[in-house]
Formats: C-alpha cells, structure tokens, sequence
C-alpha cells in the first residue's frame, strides 16, 4: 500500500512537473521579458540609462574647463582661459574619435578598431578592451554596438556590465538612448530596437524590432502606385497642416501652375537620409518629404483612356501634382518609444525655408541650433572651391549663411564640421585624407582661427573670410 503511495505521489509530481514546463514554455518564457516601468530593479534600470542619450565618437569633445580635438594621432587640447592647444599624447596610427568625461578620453585606433583606450589629462595611456562596432557614451556607461555582438555595455574600467545580442539586425546609421536602439536597415527602413529586461536580472534584455513608420497614404493606390491598399489611412493632423501649407503657398511652391483645388492629397512621404543622436529629447532628421497630390476627375477621365495612355508616364505627370523638399525635421525620443508597427509616428520640419543649396547631409546640432556644411560643386578644374556653413534656428526654421572662405585643398575629399557650446572645428582633407588642417571659428562665423595647418605645426593665427 505505502509502495502504490509512493509511485502515486512521484506520477503527480511527474505530471506537475510536466504542465508547470509546458505552460512556461508556452506562455511563461514570453513574460519573463518586461519593460522597464513594469520591472522590480526600475530605479536600477534608470540609473544606467542616463536619460541622456548616447554620444558618438568625434574628432571634438568638450570638457568643462576645455576641448579635446584629435590631429591624425594626436589627441591635442584647448583651454577655455586662455585658448592654449598643447598635445596630450601620440600614437603611431590615426585616432578615429573620441569621446570625453571630465580629464578621460577614449578612443580607437584606425589601425587597431577592435581596441578601445582612454588616457587621462596627463597623457598616460591604457588599453580597456577588444570589441569591435561603433563607440557611444552615456551617462557613465560606454557602449559598443555591431550586428555580430549587438549591444555591449561597459564601465569606465572596461568591465562588462551586459550584453544585448538581438539589439540590431542590419544598420546603416543608427543612434542609442535609454538602452533603445534606432536605427536605418538595410531596405532603408527606420527601425527600432525595444528593450525588455529579464524578470530575475536586469542586466540580461531581449529586444524586440519594429519599423518606425513616416510616411502616410490616404488614398486607394493607382497601379502606378507602389503601397498596398492596408496602408491606406484617415486624414490625420499631418495631412491636415501639411495641406494647408502648400494651398497657402506659405512653405512649398512647387505646384508647377496647378490648380490645387482640382486635386486631393494622396500621400506624405518621407525618405530619411541622415539622423543625429539625441539632443534635448529629440532626434533630428535630414531626408526628403515627398507630397503628392491626385487629381479629383482622375477616375472618371482614366474610364476615357485606353490602357497604353493610363500607365503613360505622361498622363501620370498630368493627373499628379508632386511636390518635394530637402529639410530637416526632428522627431521625440518619446514618441520614438511609443511607436510600434501598427502607430506612425508624429514629426515635425524644423527648417522653414527648404533654400540652402546642394546636397548638405553633414549637419550638426548644438544648442538650439542645426549647423550646416556645404561646398561648391566639384570639377576637375584646379581651382579651389568655396565651402559654406549655414545654421538653421530649431525654433524659427529660419537659416542663414554664418561663413564662407575658400578650401584649403583641391580634390574631393568633403570637409567635416563639429561644434562646442561656444566654437565650430572646421576638418579640411586632401590627397586622400594625407593632409589635415583644422580651422576653428565662433559660432555665428566670426573670428576664424587657424588652429593647425597640414604640416601638424599648432598655429592659432586669424583667417582672412
């Protein structure tokens, strides 16, 4: 009897054992990952997130007392009292950026770029780690980010604090803030890694992708039409002031004398080419918003038509008004962290007057304002070409040229720009990135200083605009 007991007892905990395993795999397993706002370790989590955004490395990095700016191999520094640039160490190949906190710098070698360093103000130099991918900071953090290990977060020492594989499948940009990451795929999508922290430890997250959806259709898709009929949507607030705004003439101007009252807006597309990291809760954009606009009798004059004239490349010009601009836009960090595939997310433009010329997808923003860089077109003339900086004020939209001054090399190789609270670092390249002069002026354009010439030799001299 105790024996049929015995067995009876070990059969129930079997069969137990049994439908605890197949409810967690089945159900369990999916909730053992949480948002942060729903997790035990919520302060912890918020602690390493920083609320900051994450920072790329840069040849520029500004400290309270001063600036730290990269020379090739040189990590060189600038007081704030007096202006003074003295080198703070060397090393035999090309540094490629840096980040900075406090008297630490990091960095990674171009010959080396599965190595990170730091060296304090002194010059002394150490070896933290062998990771490979882009370099971020934030708060006290610095991260690594690559398809191949995902997201790796480590301090200041070099000690990993955690690993998030699954953070990114496939980027061509991409940006970190709060342990999100946003980024553009492969197929030009915007996409969004979505934490979710592991219920026993927070350190451990899974990341869950979606695309981070702009463009909006609101009618029924022509044939010549590449959307489907499911991403057909309401007029929403977006249609309704981007609407008012080209029937105003206020911002765009391109109707080619149409009569807009004969055409319904068909859809608001925008195509992202470049991002910044988060700046003051925002990330901002430089892409083409494409709007089109559909002629009202389109239906009843193609039931005219006879096939070859409905998919003619004409009549689609004539039945369609399209209208496009290169602007920079931003959108919230927090509306990026509510998005989901199934939401399109609000953005706003941030430049007003679409009218700075070329193709000006290095910018920068700091301190309310976007900063621009752009040149003459090139040609195999040898003859030097004027470069230009434009500032955009985020507030008004308005921009305005702040300098211009002749290239300091011939060829192609596109200047660079980075700014600090008080200056813009003007990066000129030739033959081939062999020679180097950085150019330092303040930030409305006055007072241009050349800070080193292409001999490596620190000049600090003025510049004739």
């Amino acid at each position: 009897m105790k024996k049929r007991l015995y067995i009876s007892l070990i059969v129930i905990a079997i069969v137990f054992f049994l439908v605890a395993l197949s409810y967690y795999t089945s159900v369990g397993l999916s909730d053992m990952y949480i948002p942060a706002d729903k997790h035990w370790q919520k302060k912890k989590i918020a602690k390493w997130s920083g609320k900051t955004g994450g920072r790329e490395l840069s040849p520029v990095g500004q400290v309270e007392h001063g600036i730290y700016f990269v020379y090739k191999g040189r990590l060189m520094y600038m007081e704030n009292s007096d202006g003074n640039v003295n080198e703070i160490c060397k090393i035999p190949s090309e540094i490629v950026g840096i980040l900075a906190k406090d008297n630490t710098v990091f960095w990674r070698e171009c010959d080396d770029i599965s190595s990170i360093y730091k060296a304090d103000s002194y010059g002394n130099i150490v070896k933290l780690v062998d990771d490979t991918g882009k370099l971020y900071m934030e708060g006290e953090s610095i991260y690594t980010l690559n398809v191949k290990h995902g997201l790796r977060k480590y301090d200041f020492n070099g000690k990993r604090i955690a690993n998030r594989k699954d953070a990114i499948r496939f980027a061509t940009k991409n940006t970190i803030f709060d342990d999100y990451v946003f980024y553009k795929g492969e197929d030009n999508q915007m996409l969004l890694g979505v934490p979710q922290y592991y219920k026993y430890d927070a350190t451990k997250i899974k990341y869950f992708l979606h695309e981070v959806k702009f463009s909006r259709y609101y009618l029924e898709p022509e044939e010549w039409d590449s959307y489907d009929r499911e991403n057909v949507i309401e007029y929403d607030d977006l249609a309704k002031k981007v609407d008012k705004e080209v029937r105003t003439g206020r911002i765009y101007n391109q109707v080619n004398g149409k009569d807009l009252d004969n055409y319904e807006l068909q859809s608001i597309e925008l195509s992202v080419w470049n991002f910044s990291d988060e700046v003051d809760g925002y990330i901002y954009l430089y892409g083409n918003q494409k709007i089109t606009y559909l002629d009202k009798e389109y239906k009843r004059k193609s039931e005219e038509m006879i096939l070859e004239e409905k998919y003619s490349d004409d009549n689609r010009e004539k039945f369609t008004c399209k209208i496009s601009v290169k602007a920079v836009f931003r959108i919230s960090v927090d509306d990026i962290k509510n998005s989901s595939n199934e939401t399109y997310v609000n953005y706003e433009r941030v430049s007003k007057s679409p009218d700075i010329p070329g193709d000006w997808s290095r910018f920068i923003v700091n301190n309310k304002n976007v900063y621009v860089i752009n040149e003459d077109e090139y040609t195999d003339k040898e003859a030097y070409r004027n470069l230009y900086i434009y500032s955009i004020d985020v507030d008004t939209g308005l921009n305005k040229e702040v300098y211009k001054k002749k290239r300091l090399f011939l060829g192609n190789e596109s200047p660079e720009i980075f700014a600090t609270d008080k200056y813009i670092f003007i990066y000129e390249y030739g033959d081939y990135g062999e020679k180097q002069c950085i150019t330092r002026i303040n930030r409305d354009g006055s007072n241009p200083i050349l800070v080193m010439d292409e001999n490596g030799e620190v000049v600090m001299e003025p510049q004739r605009r």
